[in-house]
């Protein structure tokens, strides 16, 4: 089954896509399962759940926030109350333990957002080695050197953040239609990585989304402080 566990919606700053265009992308590339995983908000990944409930669309949807930590991000997996942002990421990784949750380094070697970094001292499950966002692709045989290294399962994601790049990288896990089987399965190493780069003009789009939001973020704390 194909998967594309890091996906982001109009949750997260950086991003305008809405939902349901995400779940019909993903539906209309063959993909079996997303996760929505915003910036620090678990909204997004709560209304895919529903509006498959809803329609019946046939997709798995798996729960996904990624945490901003004092070290960089991390995505954790599977339901949860959400986290708070800037802890250290061994304290965010106890409490997504608490809640049977999976947590993954994502782009551990991306200079941008800061990233983890080596993670040899931090009980992850598994290691974004395919990112669709990279230029040159060194972050990413970076995450593949220490993903072997350290043993742990490989899995692609596209990270995207426009509705086209959905399933750019994606992981091919051998599991069944479920959270619980597809934790399983990457657990036990059952994946293999697939996917290209997004355009950099595509980048270039979402940065100037990025820069937009915060001016507009800007101008009404500025605004609130004036009242």
């Amino acid at each position: 089954m194909r998967f594309d566990l890091h996906v982001h919606s109009c949750y997260s700053k950086d991003c305008a896509s809405p939902v349901e265009s995400i779940l019909s992308q993903a539906c209309s590339i063959g993909l079996d399962g997303i996760a929505i995983c915003d910036h620090d908000t678990i909204e997004g990944s709560q209304q895919a759940q529903r509006l498959i409930e809803e329609n019946g669309i046939k997709l798995v949807v798996v729960p996904g926030v990624e945490v901003t930590t004092n070290r960089g991000h991390l995505l954790v997996l599977g339901d949860s109350d959400g986290f708070p942002k800037n802890m250290d990421p061994k304290d965010i990784i106890r409490l997504a333990r608490a809640q049977d949750c999976l947590v993954v380094a994502p782009h551990p070697y991306k200079g941008y957002p800061k990233s983890l970094g080596d993670v040899s001292d931090l009980d992850v499950d598994a290691i974004e080695t395919l990112n669709s966002r990279y230029i040159l692709g060194r972050f990413n045989a970076k995450a593949v050197q220490m993903a072997e290294e350290l043993e742990l399962p490989m899995l692609g994601n596209s990270d995207a953040h426009f509705v086209e790049m959905v399933g750019r990288a994606y992981s091919e896990i051998e599991s069944g239609p479920s959270v619980d089987a597809i934790f399983k399965a990457i657990s036990s190493g059952k994946t293999t990585v697939h996917g290209t780069r997004t355009p950099l003009i595509v980048q270039f789009q979402q940065a100037c989304i990025g820069a937009k939001r915060r001016m507009l973020d800007l101008k009404k704390t500025e605004r609130g402080i004036k009242k």
